[in-house]
């Protein structure tokens, strides 16, 4: 393959890095090309809570080809590497680029090890974004998280501040939402709730308040059944029994109208049930009351997506119970109607929601 085209491909837009087999024009025959980012072999495709990489985040690349240099790095089997340098590693001192990342170690039955170690690690961690940007930092201690633990979303806000003792959650702890706002506060005991536990929305206001007395949650009598409302909804849902999950939703939202949850579940289960008018209006009450609700802003894209595809769907087969219907990969979607769902799709992404149907989406309808 050309080095202008390898080029092209790992400054694309959004990086999709692992271990993959290119065709060779030139040769015709498969080169397994392996990608190492900030000194990182990717090995298996990256999970959704990796990140992104983009050509601004990248400070230089270097392409290695020679069969004797491969080896030597350890990578006999491989025809090709391709070294990516981002700019966030270009920059960090020496003396925190030698403290370990958890991506290179191994985790055997909990315990995390160094590679080919026959004891477990004990020191500080810190491991990163894609892009070079610290993702998370603690000490391990016989292999298993031991004091403080922070965790970092991808723009450098905090994500989550915990405490543990051998492994196990213990003391205060906080959570953050992606704006820096704080989303829940409260004390483990040897890994479960204790005492009082606040949640809140991104906007500052409470969402519920929840004493642990004896590691027991202490609620009301209409606290109790509103969420053994929910938590029955979601069971129908899995059965696949929408109707009668939005009853449930219905019965719950009378006592707790602002309970943003209700609305993201009901709007779920109309979806599924081909409501999407609806699904929209629910999703719409949810996304009011947390503007950051991730899933309900992707399913409110996917409700729009949907209504018009299905509005442009045939009927296979049907009978008293069932409907089966075909859908076209892509449909014609109105402009004002394809903004909102761009929006809606771009700003999932934002908030950390890479699935492959999320960008598919944005690749046939935004771009």
């Amino acid at each position: 393959m050309p080095i202008s085209l390898i080029m092209k491909i790992v400054l694309s837009l959004i990086l999709s890095f692992s271990l993959i087999h290119c065709f060779a024009q030139e040769v015709q025959k498969k080169e397994a090309t392996l990608y190492i980012i900030d000194s990182i072999p990717l090995i298996n495709d990256p999970d959704e809570n990796s990140g992104n990489i983009t050509n601004n985040d990248i400070d230089h690349v270097t392409v290695a080809t020679n069969a004797d240099e491969i080896k030597a790095a350890g990578y006999p089997s491989i025809d090709k590497i391709i070294y990516i340098i981002t700019k966030e590693y270009a920059k960090r001192p020496d003396d925190i680029k030698k403290i370990p990342t958890t991506k290179l170690m191994e985790r055997k039955d909990g315990v995390w090890y160094m590679k080919d170690a026959t004891s477990p690690y004990s020191g500080k961690f810190i491991d990163y974004y894609l892009n070079g940007k610290i993702q998370g930092e603690g000490v391990l201690k016989d292999g298993v998280v031991n004091g403080s633990r922070t965790t970092y979303y991808q723009n450098g806000n905090k994500n989550l501040m915990r405490n543990y003792v051998n492994g196990v959650a213990q003391g205060y702890s906080e959570e953050y939402f992606q704006n820096g706002n704080l989303r829940q506060k409260g004390s483990f005991k040897d890994g479960k709730d204790d005492g009082l536990w606040i949640d809140y929305y991104s906007t500052g206001a409470i969402k519920r308040q929840c004493n642990f007395v004896n590691l027991i949650p202490d609620m009301t009598k209409d606290e109790k059944k509103f969420y053994d409302l929910q938590n029955k909804a979601q069971e129908l849902m899995q059965a696949e029994d929408y109707k009668g999950a939005i009853k449930k939703l219905d019965e719950a939202e009378k006592l707790n109208s602002k309970y943003a949850d209700v609305y993201f579940y009901r709007g779920t289960a109309k979806l599924d049930n081909l409501d999407f008018d609806n699904a929209v209006t629910d999703f719409d009450k949810a996304i009011e009351l947390e503007p950051l609700y991730m899933e309900a802003i992707a399913n409110r894209a996917f409700a729009r997506i949907r209504k018009y595809e299905f509005k442009s769907s045939r009927t296979l087969s049907s009978n008293n119970e069932v409907t089966v219907l075909a859908t076209k990969d892509k449909v014609e979607i109105p402009a004002d109607e394809k903004v909102k769902i761009c929006n809606d799709l771009n700003k999932s992404v934002e908030l950390g929601d890479n699935k492959d149907m999320i960008l598919d989406a944005i690749k046939n309808y935004c771009n």
